[in-house]
């Protein structure tokens, strides 16, 4: 299904959303989301029937959506509905009436394919191994735990964050009282189920609307650097510090708090309480936020391909991802890495590097990437490398391990390198910046020994010679801008190595 489009209609408590996809390889990418904050939920009564105005405005969202797919052509649609639809009494009604007036055809999730969809998105995107994972939806919280990479409990929780402000929050302000009493009900729910005594390594994974709107706030408070939110850390410090400043204030007041969407000013109390006591019931660290989740989760389901069994293996489908994203060269993407292997083999065997398995790891990605903005100007591919990566969406990396690689990734110079960290002050010791300055060197030369993209250079040997290093080139045809430009470009890797560098170059 290479570069076809698809889309996923996800009819939430909270939110109605059309999201469309481009399907590349092993990998989705979103390329236009339009939702409708209808909070469903509302409309459900005593009795859980959903009233006609709560329909007719569901009916009106899904003509909006028919239209959207029709300028777009795209007529492979899934339309899935969760916990408002779930929990109404007429839901045939209302799927039938969605069918005969829409021609969407609603497939009602049940709270565990709801939970597993979101733990998918998680496995496919994040390095965690063990832990586990919330969704909080408008009507319903999804909660797994899963050990080895695969799903060992899960439960939907009958609550979620219009539900809990309708049941606790009487009006334009959250009362203590208030707070504690549905405090006192999160726990009470949570306390039901024995395997939620812990969290494995401590890792709870976050996904929805309301964890990425709170890392969004933390980070503006943090002046945090420009990384995403997905995969960031919100810490169970910076959690009880938000929940302490952000329940004080009123429904006027929490708009007007900088990140907090609008639309959410007078969900996010109910959505923090639950996140907060699920860290404390559960001893976590904080949360790990995703921006991937229900929908992402089906959509990835669909696609084969990628491998997905270590943690090492997302990283390296999210490298790929970014490499179909951007439209690398994959002769040059080949090349690079061949040099790099070869490079990095003869400085270790000289013991001229000491590269630990983690850091070899990073060089290969950082060599699947290297200047990956030269497509944009090939006279700044260095700038445009490290706006791109650290704004990209990187699946299976943590946020210092984003910062790492797309430091190593744009390499240019040292002066270069000190400019790009002032945005990472005291994220990386001595040492790491030095291992960065080493690899992106060795990077840069390798760069160089592809200048004409002919893959001209065969093989390399490396010998140390006293004080220098002599790196015979091996090539086969003219290798006249491969040596121009690495006898150039030699300078960054002796500086970082203290160590005068000669290049040999020979026909094979």
């Amino acid at each position: 299904m290479e570069h076809s489009r698809t889309a996923i209609i996800d009819i939430g408590s909270n939110t109605v959303r059309l999201v469309l996809y481009k399907e590349q390889g092993a990998g989705i990418e979103e390329f236009r989301n339009v939702k409708a904050p209808l909070r469903l939920n509302r409309f459900l009564d005593e009795s859980s029937v959903m009233s006609d105005e709560g329909i007719a405005l569901l009916l009106e969202a899904l003509k909006n959506f028919r239209e959207v797919l029709d300028y777009y052509d795209v007529t492979e649609v899934e339309c899935t509905a969760t916990a408002a639809i779930r929990q109404a009494k007429n839901r045939d009604e209302i799927i039938r009436k969605v069918k005969e007036e829409t021609a969407f055809q609603i497939r009602l999730l049940s709270g565990e394919e709801e939970a597993l969809y979101g733990l998918s998105a998680v496995l496919k995107t994040m390095p965690a191994d063990n832990g586990l994972t919330i969704d909080i939806g408008g009507g319903s919280t999804e909660i797994t735990l899963f050990e080895n990479r695969k799903l060992k409990y899960s439960h939907s929780f009958p609550f979620g964050v219009v539900s809990l402000k309708q049941l606790f929050i009487a009006e334009g302000r959250m009362k203590p009282k208030e707070q504690k009493k549905m405090a006192e009900y999160i726990q009470s729910e949570l306390s039901r189920y024995p395997w939620l005594q812990k969290a494995p390594d401590g890792v709870i994974a976050a996904i929805g609307g309301s964890a990425r709107n709170l890392a969004i706030v933390q980070q503006l408070k943090e002046n945090y650097p420009p990384l995403g939110v997905h995969g960031y850390d919100l810490t169970l410090d910076a959690l009880d510090r938000l929940r302490e400043e952000l329940s004080s204030l009123s429904y006027s007041e929490l708009e007007k708090v900088d990140g907090l969407s609008n639309e959410r000013a007078d969900l996010i109390l109910p959505a923090i309480e639950v996140f907060y006591q699920l860290a404390v019931h559960t001893n976590a660290n904080g949360l790990i936020v995703s921006s991937r989740g229900l929908r992402d989760g089906i959509m990835l389901e669909r696609i084969k391909g990628g491998q997905y069994k270590t943690a090492a293996d997302v990283k390296r489908n999210g490298i790929k991802r970014l490499l179909k994203v951007y439209g690398h060269d994959d002769e040059h993407h080949h090349q690079m890495m061949t040099l790099m292997e070869k490079m990095v083999n003869g400085f270790e065997k000289e013991g001229l590097l000491n590269v630990t398995k983690q850091e070899r790891f990073i060089i290969e990605q950082s060599a699947a990437l290297f200047y990956l903005g030269e497509y944009i100007s090939s006279s700044s591919k260095s700038r445009h490398t490290f706006y791109l990566l650290i704004n990209s969406l990187f699946d299976g990396f943590t946020h210092s391990e984003k910062a790492y690689l797309s430091l190593t990734a744009s390499f240019t110079n040292n002066s270069t390198l000190k400019q790009y960290l002032e945005e990472f002050n005291g994220w990386f010791t001595k040492e790491e910046i030095q291992k960065m300055r080493e690899y992106g060197a060795l990077l840069k030369l390798c760069y160089s020994l592809n200048s004409s993209k002919r893959s001209v250079v065969q093989d390399l040997d490396v010998k140390e010679k006293q004080d220098s290093i002599l790196i015979t080139v091996y090539c086969e045809g003219n290798e006249m801008a491969e040596r121009y430009q690495s006898v150039k470009q030699k300078r960054h890797l002796e500086k970082a190595l203290h160590k005068e560098i000669t290049l040999q170059f020979k026909q094979k």
